[in-house]
């Protein structure tokens, strides 16, 4: 590239790094990704100070980024970026600006923090870099830059809609079960679009890279009361991946309306998601309430043609949390909507125990029934809704709540499934009826259907037995009005 003039492109610090001319777009970043995945994986990057390897949670938790010094603050533009220090866990990635027909790396600038305790900040090369960075934009009130987009390293980013608090995280790839002393895969470089001063859309794009696989990113940020982020990806394995995720959501689910509460907690329900969605192209709608198990449980939906999956936070009642702090009533639901075919393939959920409320341990994901060949690309389209409303509302009644009891048989368990809308709100008590399948290792005791008179909403009470311990069980259930379904159907995923 041909080295040119400096152009006002930055803040004054950081107008002396170099500025090329270079046209960057999708196809340069996946030329680079191409020539990555082609050859054997390589560590990259800076290495960490050992001054900064050494920081403690106390140094590393006073690190601040100073908001006078955000890119493209003076120049009142639609949206600001800040940086985040490299530290232990979160090493220095290569950032850089762009406009239509120049690039420029970003240089690590230590004036642009405080440092809070420490009375002799170490001294920190330019090439240095950052650990990543968060996008502010007036999301809530014309006069004030709220965080709307953050990629905080490795492979993961967050988002907010207006009124939201961050919750559920999005990642590039789940790779399936890593070998031995396998990194996880996490972006190495970032090219941020300088925004025009009407612009309403900010365009990322990123490599992503791991011994497993390389790949690029294109990420569209339209903020707003529901923030999307279009997400167009092109990965190469090198070598074979029994179960690569694509679209891959992750969160927290300590405990619900469906598990028991930990002893000495005040907090009636911790999670920042209660379900997972799943909405096929015919407009069949799958709702599977998340759990916290005592052992890592996976468990999938096939699907032919896919129109969205999601995490979702449907329980939007503060009081069914109580929490003033957390606010999970306000978390946002994401919706992954698929652009193109995908072709036939399963979201496969995985949820892990978690002892916490900081424990991130449910992922959800795509996985193809045509799985990706080493060296070939694969590529996906996609669009993520964060979002307090419904992203993908079904036609039919949805679930509102999932409430699970014990029975005096051995192994016994009761259930009880709420579905509320306005067509069943309508119909008489004793009009609607469920279809309930009960899959191998156990089954079905007794149940009833039944109007709730204090909101027209519907209950269906199961009572199911397993015939041995420790074998999962697939329960599902839906309403019907004759042979017509009038709800989603529930899924549930019943460890005795």
């Amino acid at each position: 590239m041909k080295l040119v003039r400096i152009l006002p492109l930055l803040l004054a610090p950081l107008a002396l790094a170099q500025v090329e001319r270079a046209q960057v777009d999708f196809s340069f970043v996946r030329q680079l990704a191409a020539e990555r995945a082609a050859e054997p994986f390589a560590e990259r990057g800076e290495p960490m100070p050992r001054r900064l390897a050494e920081f403690t949670p106390a140094e590393i938790g006073a690190i601040r980024f100073v908001p006078e010094y955000a890119l493209w603050r003076s120049d009142r533009l639609a949206f600001q970026l800040q940086l985040f220090h490299p530290v232990p866990g979160a090493p220095p990635v290569v950032l850089r600006e762009f406009s239509a027909t120049h690039v420029q790396a970003l240089p690590f600038v230590g004036s642009y923090f405080t440092y809070g305790m420490l009375r002799n900040p170490p001294r920190l090369f330019p090439e240095l870099g950052y650990a990543g960075f968060r996008v502010h934009s007036p999301l809530n009130r014309p006069e004030h830059f709220d965080e709307v987009l953050v990629f905080p390293g490795g492979d993961t980013f967050r988002a907010l809609g207006a009124g939201q608090n961050f919750g559920l995280f999005a990642r590039a790839l789940d790779t399936g079960p890593l070998a031995p002393n396998e990194g996880l895969p996490r972006f190495t470089d970032y090219w941020i679009g300088r925004p025009l001063p009407d612009a309403t859309t900010l365009t990322i794009y990123a490599l992503l890279d791991s011994p497993r696989a390389a790949g690029a990113y294109e990420f569209v940020l339209t903020p707003g009361p529901t923030t999307l982020v279009e997400v167009r990806a092109v990965v190469t394995f090198r070598s074979g991946a029994a179960q690569p995720g694509f679209a891959p959501l992750s969160g927290m689910f300590w405990y619900g309306e469906n598990t028991d509460r930990p002893a000495g907690e005040p907090r009636p329900e911790v999670h920042e998601a209660d379900g997972l969605s799943v909405q096929t192209a015919d407009g069949t709608t799958f709702w599977r309430p998340l759990q916290n198990p005592s052992t890592p449980f996976a468990s999938g939906l096939a699907v032919e043609k896919l129109r969205g999956f999601g995490l979702l936070q449907r329980d939007r009642i503060f009081e069914h949390y109580g929490d003033l702090d957390a606010d999970y009533h306000h978390r946002p639901s994401v919706w992954v909507e698929p652009l193109g075919d995908w072709g036939a393939g399963r979201v496969q959920l995985v949820e892990r125990p978690a002892r916490g409320g900081f424990d991130g341990n449910i992922s959800a994901f795509w996985v193809p029934d045509r799985l990706p060949a080493p060296g070939v690309p694969f590529e996906l389209h996609y669009r993520l809704h964060w979002t307090q409303e419904e992203p993908a509302a079904p036609t039919v009644a949805p679930v509102i709540a999932t409430h699970v009891g014990t029975l005096p048989e051995p192994l016994g368990r009761l259930f009880w499934i709420d579905f509320a809308g306005d067509e069943i709100a309508r119909r008489d008590n004793g009009a609607l009826d469920a279809d309930i399948q009960v899959g191998p290792g156990a089954r079905l005791l007794r149940k009833s259907v039944r109007k709730n008179p204090a909101n027209a909403s519907w209950r269906v009470a199961i009572e199911v037995v397993a015939e041995e311990p420790d074998r999962a069980v697939e329960l599902r259930c839906r309403l019907r009005a004759g042979y017509t379904p009038v709800s989603e159907t529930w899924v549930y995923s019943w460890l005795p």
